[in-house]
């Protein structure tokens, strides 16, 4: 189990890393187009380059969150439960995640496939932007994230049964 959770890590991490050279290249494309647009000279097609890279962005990202811990949660309700109240709390919250994401994953498949083979793009006129690739970050990301609740959940749950596992991930950052 420690070497999927290894390689879960390990590929979430990249696509983390990969978003974030995206949002950063993003900010300063943001920012030069405010330049131009104060020059009057706006840069055709902004926001739906915008649009597709934001839900790129987001969505590489939201496995490394949730295999880091970094989801939001009521640290400060769950803090007075008893351990085991806890871990029944964790395990409903992590199986609520992979129904979310599997949902998502699941309502997002066909319309990614759809869009690579029709060629489908958003924006008209000056920049007509593809948008297969954020319908499939977001195929990707849903996957990863669901998976990687997916561990969570057999680890709490093995957690439960008193099945402990003494080795666990080390975070790198």
């Amino acid at each position: 189990m420690v070497w999927v959770e290894r390689a879960n890590l390990a590929v979430a991490k990249w696509l983390m890393v990969f978003s974030a050279f995206l949002a950063f290249g993003l900010s300063f494309y943001i920012l030069v187009a405010v330049i131009a647009r104060n020059f009057n000279q706006p840069i055709q097609g902004t926001s739906e380059v915008v649009t597709e890279l934001i839900v790129t962005i987001v969505f590489l990202q939201i496995s490394y969150c949730v295999s880091t811990g970094g989801m939001l949660r009521a640290d400060f309700l769950i803090k007075y439960f008893n351990p085991n109240t806890r871990k029944i709390l964790n395990i409903i919250g992590y199986s609520l995640g992979i129904l979310l994401f599997a949902t998502v994953f699941i309502g997002n498949i066909e319309p990614a496939y759809q869009s690579w083979i029709t060629g489908e793009f958003e924006g008209e006129g000056a920049l007509r932007m593809p948008t297969w690739p954020a319908r499939f970050s977001l195929v990707v990301g849903c996957s990863l994230t669901g998976f990687s609740y997916a561990l969570l959940l057999i680890k709490e749950l093995l957690s439960l049964i008193g099945m402990n596992q003494s080795s666990t991930v080390e975070l790198e950052i």
